[in-house]
């Protein structure tokens, strides 16, 4: 048997290219790893309303609505962000990682559990998948293969792809603490903080959930512990423990890879993550819809410039937004504690951007925030940004 598509991985992401891809027509397996769907849970599950705006999205997933947040610089100033409507959601990442899967399973397409990927051998007519499932070896034949594994690239190493430089994250899930606002998010930077990224709490449901990513040169849970010890409980005496999981985060942007016509790659296994925030739900979804559009049209007239095309139209779609959070990525982990709180005391004094930046910020689409540059640059924020100018051209480079 010969399947029109493979798709390596069962997270969201693949999940939705199966559902396009069955709705479509197309004979789809999806291979998945682990025993179940949605288990275990590595991010925090923040995703953009122009996610379900524009896909076929759970909303009873939706848990939290947010219009916003609360920015801390290293010195403990902080910057609220707060929007007239809600801009994001949190999620119950099982809740809609499993339906997302069961609305592919309606529409036939097949998962296969306990299954690995481990390596691939090329046909002129097809591909066949070297596959683990539960210790034994099985082979899969596919027309094409869409690898939607994650951030951790497994397969893609396998088969001789390099490792890409990532972030280890740490997150617990805590009950007797309150969010400072239930519609915010809290973000703290700076480097008892998380160096090179952040530390967030974000209200999940009755709890909140408290997490940090950071070199893998660094343990995430000495800086949850600290900032528990240190802030936390001058904030609640209570607070406990009610679980704790973790993952990796590719941050710093998209991959330009070629390994054959009909392997296409997807989501984070792709870098489509925003190299500022990590997040990777609402690009990954628009790389899958993308693909199986691709791979649709492939396999009408088997004509494989649809397939080596892919790239191409997915750079064009969202490709500067991932390489612009790339850059604001590069420039602030160029930038010492001093520079950040040197950054907040120039925002706190200028009414005007912080309003802007309320009204222009999008979580998915950072580039809008170009809007406010004409208001950075009055001759007494340059005199004060000039030090930092330095490492912004750095940054481009």
């Amino acid at each position: 048997m010969i399947w029109d598509l493979v798709i390596i991985g069962g997270g969201p992401v693949g999940s939705y290219a199966g559902y396009l891809s069955a709705k479509n027509n197309i004979k789809t397996l999806i291979l998945e790893e682990h025993d179940k769907i949605g288990e275990p849970i590595h991010c925090l599950g923040k995703l953009s309303v122009h996610a379900f705006e524009e896909f076929d999205l759970p909303k009873e997933s939706i848990v939290n609505n947010l219009k916003g947040g609360y920015f801390f610089s290293p010195s403990g100033e902080y910057l609220k962000l707060k929007k007239d409507y809600f801009d994001s959601f949190i999620l119950d990442r099982i809740l809609f990682d499993k339906i997302i899967a069961e609305n592919a399973e309606k529409n036939g397409c097949s998962y296969s559990f306990n299954s690995k990927a481990i390596g691939v051998n090329h046909y002129e007519s097809h591909s066949t998948l070297i596959v683990e499932e539960k210790g034994k070896t099985k082979y899969i034949n596919a027309k094409v293969i869409l690898v939607a594994e994650g951030a951790k690239r497994q397969f893609l190493r396998k088969i001789g792809l390099k490792t890409r430089p990532y972030l280890i994250s740490l997150q617990y899930e805590l009950s007797d603490l309150n969010p400072l606002d239930n519609e915010c998010v809290e973000v703290y930077l700076g480097s008892n903080y998380s160096p090179g990224f952040f530390l967030w709490i974000s209200p999940f449901k009755n709890i909140v959930k408290l997490g940090v990513a950071v070199n893998p040169s660094y343990n995430p849970k000495e800086f949850l512990e600290n900032f528990i010890k240190n802030k936390l409980r001058e904030r609640s005496e209570k607070i406990y423990i009610e679980k704790a999981y973790g993952g990796i985060i590719p941050i710093f942007g998209p991959y330009e890879e070629f390994i054959s016509p009909n392997i296409l790659i997807v989501g984070d296994a792709a870098g489509y993550n925003k190299s500022t925030t990590g997040g990777g739900i609402y690009f990954g979804l628009k790389g899958a819809e993308i693909a199986v559009n691709q791979i649709k049209k492939y396999l009408e007239d088997n004509n494989i410039f649809h397939l080596s095309n892919y790239p191409k139209i997915t750079k064009k779609s969202f490709g500067k937004e991932l390489i612009f959070t790339k850059v604001v990525r590069k420039f602030l982990n160029s930038l010492r504690d001093n520079d950040l709180n040197l950054i907040w005391d120039i925002l706190k004094e200028n009414d005007k951007i912080l309003k802007d930046l309320e009204k222009y910020g999008d979580t998915a689409y950072q580039t809008s925030i170009i809007k406010i540059f004409p208001n950075l640059i009055t001759p007494k924020v340059f005199v004060k940004l000039l030090p930092l100018i330095k490492n912004f051209i750095n940054s481009l480079l």
